[in-house]
């Protein structure tokens, strides 16, 4: 069955994310990228999880970006969006919303998607 729930870019929410070696998941804040045009007749939502590792804030790798407003989402910690692990996931497994994104750190991650993939 289809979600009629629907989301937003911007919009971070509370997801299953699989780790990059799928040897599991875990309960995690995540970026919506893909827009509502895109994913509105798919099961899937495309993301970038979000980490508040000190050490992808501190001191980022390719494919993070920190984020500048991270308390204006509902982030606890400095966080991190980590361009470098996009995945898409059923909306189903959307647990809540914590928030939108601010415009700026929106337009940084953009920066950085354009980069990932050659825009």
């Amino acid at each position: 069955m289809r979600s009629t729930t629907t989301f937003d870019r911007g919009q971070v929410v509370v997801v299953n994310v699989p780790f990059s070696s799928q040897a599991g998941a875990k309960l995690r804040p995540a970026l919506i990228v893909s827009t509502s045009a895109f994913h509105r007749r798919l099961p899937d939502v495309v993301v970038c999880p979000v980490s508040s590792q000190p050490r992808r804030h501190e001191r980022p790798g390719p494919g993070d970006q920190p984020l500048e407003n991270w308390r204006a989402v509902g982030l606890r910690h400095p966080s991190t969006v980590r361009i470098s692990n996009i995945v898409a996931v059923d909306k189903r497994l959307i647990r809540r919303v914590l928030g939108t994104m601010s415009p700026s750190d929106v337009a940084l991650v953009e920066r950085g998607l354009r980069a990932a993939f050659g825009l």
